[in-house]
């Protein structure tokens, strides 16, 4: 009877362990992350069908707007706002606030595209030093063919547990459209880590009517599994926004957190000392 009792409490002693080791796998910001959906063409203030860029660019939001999209989800969620006069909206109305819709008339309006060497005309590609919020931006490349390399998993873990957003340039399989590029084909959101993938927001959702991106995980992307090719690390100076002055980032482990480690790390202690005595004294003649 004492030996059972013994190997039930290493039973448990190990349940309590996989349950930490789970527990420290996950990786979630401080805050959720607004989702938008480019290809928002169905609704009121609908951007899907806006304009993207300036100089006579093609393009439109719905179809090659997932990095102003992504980006819209990012600066939202560290409450960055900006206004935008009637003239220069797609709405025909003066707005404020933080949507793709908002923040495409913002960037054409600023001088936030430029020129691309793969731009048919026009300037339709993203000039990330005109985003607007005072965000500082830090550029890591994934040197990996087959999925993440352990550097660049180290950096984006360390970024998500400071409360840092990523932005992630994507593709899947050999092609990721018609033609014949191969990296950077869609832009995501990085919003944490759950086991051995990524949360992430999908800027692309078919519904048209739907304002809000896809929350779904890096390996069931809305095109495929993804590959992250490049990727952003997004900070601001938390002082610039009274909005969340006061949130905890993930790297500061609240306190009822850090208790429940600790008690966890003590009944596991405790368990293995009774296990050990218990064999102990069964083994006794």
């Amino acid at each position: 009877m004492t030996r059972w009792l013994a190997l039930a409490a290493i039973g448990a002693l190990l349940c309590t362990i996989v349950a930490m080791s789970a527990s420290a796998q996950e990786i979630e910001l401080p805050r959720t992350v607004p989702s938008y959906n480019q290809a928002y063409s169905d609704g009121p203030g609908a951007w899907g069908d806006c304009a993207l860029g300036t100089g006579g660019c093609p393009d439109r939001i719905r179809t090659t707007g997932c990095l102003t999209t992504a980006f819209a989800s990012v600066l939202a969620y560290y409450g960055v706002e900006v206004s935008v006069a009637s003239a220069d909206s797609c709405t025909g109305k003066r707005q404020t606030g933080m949507t793709p819709g908002i923040l495409n008339d913002w960037l054409r309006a600023h001088s936030g595209y430029g020129h691309c060497v793969q731009d048919p005309m026009g300037n339709c590609c993203l000039n990330w030093e005109r985003l607007p919020g005072d965000v500082e931006l830090t550029f890591h490349v994934n040197r990996s063919e087959v999925g993440l390399n352990p550097v660049a998993s180290v950096v984006i873990d360390h970024a998500l547990r400071q409360g840092h957003p990523v932005v992630a340039g994507v593709h899947w399989g050999a092609r990721c459209h018609t033609g014949s590029q191969t990296e950077d084909c869609h832009w995501i959101v990085l919003t944490g880590k759950r086991d051995a993938t990524y949360t992430i927001i999908d800027p692309y959702n078919a519904n048209a009517a739907s304002p809000y991106g896809i929350r779904t995980t890096l390996d069931a992307g809305v095109h495929g599994a993804y590959i992250i090719d490049r990727f952003v690390i997004v900070e601001r100076d938390p002082s610039l926004s009274t909005s969340y002055v006061d949130t905890p980032s993930v790297s500061q482990e609240p306190a009822g957190e850090r208790s429940d480690a600790s008690v966890l790390a003590l009944l596991a202690i405790l368990t293995l000392v009774a296990a050990v005595v218990l064999l102990i004294s069964g083994s006794r003649p």
